[in-house]
């Protein structure tokens, strides 16, 4: 509790920065990085926002009716966060660098950069490994390949996804070989649709025949 105190004082300027940077007409406006905890909303219409996106709230019988905010001394929300509530909007900007962790945002402001989600560090060891070792670089979900479309110079292009989130590690994480997929940027990008990310699977399920 106190530390989430604490993360409240921290961040209590990124929801008013956020809700100016993406015109969001509100009276109300709360940030949580995971998007789990926030201070109650008294004001409506309001928004949450976290670090990839933000909800909107847009009256005082909506936020008591709703079965996903969970009222008591805060205001909660069960994990993955608000992502997981039908309305949720995720930042356009929002775009998978290839070997880091995915779900990050910042914000350019004249010479500074707000850095609004603290990006996990990625060890570039492992993907280095990952692409040494992989027997293809075909897309584990749809089978594209960048040599066979641009040819030689293409040949080892690929994005390296992490099956496990490291938002989602308390702690530092062991990655192994066996933890990375290799994809496409198309396909990366599809399984990023969401916080958590699809699975594989279920993105290979949503390829047209």
């Amino acid at each position: 509790m106190e530390e989430r105190r604490k993360k409240a004082v921290e961040h209590r300027d990124i929801a008013p920065r956020l809700q100016e940077k993406w015109n969001i007409d509100v009276v109300q406006s709360r940030y949580s990085e995971t998007g789990n905890w926030y201070a109650h909303l008294k004001k409506f219409p309001a928004a949450l926002f976290d670090a990839n996106g933000y909800l909107l709230v847009n009256s005082e019988e909506e936020y008591k009716s709703s079965t996903y905010l969970k009222k008591g001394k805060e205001l909660s929300i069960n994990k993955p966060g608000i992502s997981a509530i039908p309305g949720y909007v995720r930042f356009p900007e929002q775009g998978p660098d290839p070997d880091i962790d995915i779900h990050a945002l910042s914000v350019s402001e004249g010479n500074s950069k707000l850095v609004i989600h603290l990006r996990r560090e990625r060890n570039q060891t492992i993907i280095k490994a990952k692409k040494k070792h992989a027997k293809s670089f075909d897309c584990e979900i749809c089978g594209f390949s960048f040599e066979r479309v641009y040819g030689e110079q293409a040949k080892d292009y690929c994005e390296v996804h992490h099956l496990i989130q490291l938002s989602e590690a308390e702690r530092e994480t062991e990655t192994r070989i066996k933890d990375l997929a290799i994809l496409c940027s198309n396909c990366h990008r599809v399984v990023h649709l969401r916080n958590p990310p699809f699975t594989l699977a279920v993105v290979k399920g949503m390829l047209k025949p």
